[in-house]
């Protein structure tokens, strides 16, 4: 079995189509961690000059100055019971840093934003690849020759299904685990605050991506040796990603969003997921909390259908 795995290995690194996509992940995680650095670039001198006479010109507006007056005598008729007279200047009082071009750097935001997208991106290109190298060697007719070197079905299965698992797990950890770092270095050279908590978020999101990257293309892999062509398998899934989800969203039914494969893949890698509790078409529509684990349970459910789907087949279909 190892020996296979190798081999499956050696010719998924082969594939050409393969070795591109997968270029094309590690440069997209290359351009967003790029963009992501020069949007929160720290402001130059001039910049802070230009939002400082700004915030001032607006503190100096008689209406600003008279709303001041006003709240700094009595600052519990102004703003509220318990309000104080440093909230009044809070409050009130433009600040430069309201004024500048562009916000500063913040690990949890790029979390909850284009790190999300590159988890997603990438993982939509892990399919991708794992659909092409099993639907390759239907293509070429190369699996019935496969099958006269090495008789047992489930055995040539399992093989290809490691070797892909493995193979996808490797990219998602290089492309994620490279952009991270990257942001990482680039916030601890600005100063830019990363506490243990939004490292420990990062963290688990990484570790989430590349087990669902892994299961993916896995997902990928079973379906393309199910329908034995690739271009069945990514139609399948791109015609559930237009149309499914919006069918899934349009039925009547109380809580549907949280059967929906979308919300679950981004239950699964978001830090915390709320969603509508009930379908477009119910009024008082409440938040609902996806876990992790109800998350990955579902996913899990789909992928040994999935596994098990493929795997019956191939073994007594005729090749």
């Amino acid at each position: 079995m190892i020996s296979l795995v190798g081999v499956e290995l050696t010719r998924y690194r082969a594939r050409r189509a393969i070795a591109l996509l997968l270029l094309l992940a590690a440069l997209l995680a290359a351009f967003i961690a790029f963009k992501s650095a020069w949007d929160t670039r720290p402001p130059s001198k001039l910049e802070i000059a230009t939002a400082k006479a700004a915030a001032e010109h607006e503190a100096n507006r008689s209406d600003i100055r008279a709303d001041m007056a006003t709240c700094l005598k009595n600052p519990e008729d102004y703003l509220g019971t318990g309000a104080t007279q440093q909230e009044c200047r809070d409050q009130l009082a433009a600040a430069s840093a309201s004024y500048l071009p562009r916000q500063e750097l913040d690990l949890t935001g790029t979390l909850k934003g284009n790190g999300l997208g590159l988890a997603i991106l990438v993982i939509g290109l892990i399919i991708i690849a794992a659909s092409t190298f099993a639907g390759s060697d239907w293509a070429s007719g190369s699996i019935a020759n496969q099958l006269l070197f090495e008789s047992r079905r489930s055995k040539v299965w399992a093989a290809k299904a490691i070797s892909v698992t493995l193979a996808s797990g490797l990219a998602a950890v290089v492309v994620l685990g490279g952009f991270w770092l990257t942001m990482y270095l680039v916030a601890a050279d600005r100063d830019v605050p990363h506490g243990s908590a939004v490292v420990n978020d990062i963290a688990w999101h990484v570790v989430r991506a590349v087990v669902l990257a892994m299961a993916a293309g896995l997902g990928a892999y079973a379906l393309t040796m199910l329908f034995r062509h690739s271009v069945a398998t990514l139609a399948v899934l791109f015609a559930y990603a237009i149309g499914g989800e919006l069918v899934v969203e349009l039925l009547p039914i109380d809580d549907i969003g949280r059967w929906s494969v979308g919300n679950n893949v981004f239950g699964w890698l978001e830090t915390r997921l709320e969603i509508n509790g009930c379908s477009s078409l119910v009024p008082g529509c409440t938040q609902t909390h996806i876990s992790h684990l109800d998350s990955g349970l579902y996913l899990l459910v789909l992928l040994l259908v999935a596994v098990a789907a493929s795997f019956l087949a191939f073994r007594r279909q005729d090749v």
